[in-house]
């Protein structure tokens, strides 16, 4: 018996080490891989929306205003599952489907949420909109984005604690225009894009 007693002590160090080991850096990486890894899906989703809404207004599914000038929709119209100009759903959804939830004005994708934000008047609505990511919960992913018509992506480390699919989201307004380091933004991986979706004056 006793000759196995320096063995059993030796593992239960191994296995102290191990778990102090975890604890101190194995889980918080892990954790912190695993935001990374949302926050990346999260612009891809966003870069998704801006795609999809260039091509519902380009098929002027919407134009309330009857200018023969389309509209951007919302996140139902794009889903297929509000009615559109012609009084019924797009045949189909224009947005990503796999593993995708839209309740309300919201789409819920990779531990994120989502949401447009568009002009009250319909000429506003033919050229401009922006898109919102923020975390359903704050250990699955930590920054804010958005997106605008012309495809600049914005991001904030989120101070505020955004959080929520339906109660924590960020209040409409707060996406740069023109000056993201005054807002407490910065441009995603200092890109420029000027993909426009929107209508031309």
């Amino acid at each position: 018996m006793r000759q196995w007693l320096p063995i059993a002590c030796l593992l239960l160090i191994v296995i102290a080490g191990a778990g102090f080991f975890l604890a101190r850096v194995g889980v918080p990486n892990v954790v912190g891989s695993g935001q990374a890894h949302a926050e990346k899906t999260a612009v891809s989703t966003l870069r998704t929306l801006h795609w999809a809404q260039g091509l519902f207004r380009q098929g002027t599914f919407l134009d309330v205003d009857g200018n023969g000038v389309g509209e951007f929709g919302q996140m139902g119209q794009l889903a297929a599952r509000d009615p559109v100009s012609s009084g019924e759903p797009l045949a189909n959804t224009l947005l990503p489907a796999a593993g995708t939830r839209v309740t309300g004005e919201i789409f819920e994708m990779g531990g994120y949420c989502f949401r447009f934000d568009l002009p009250d008047d319909l000429h506003g609505r033919e050229r401009r909109f922006v898109g919102f990511a923020w975390p359903r919960q704050l250990e699955a992913g930590r920054k804010l984005f958005c997106i605008d018509q012309d495809e600049q992506i914005y991001e904030s480390t989120n101070p505020e604690g955004y959080a929520g699919c339906f109660d924590g989201g960020p209040p409409a307004g707060i996406c740069p225009d023109g000056d993201p380091v005054a807002a407490g933004w910065k441009r995603w991986k200092n890109k420029t894009n000027k993909l426009s979706v929107g209508a031309v004056d």
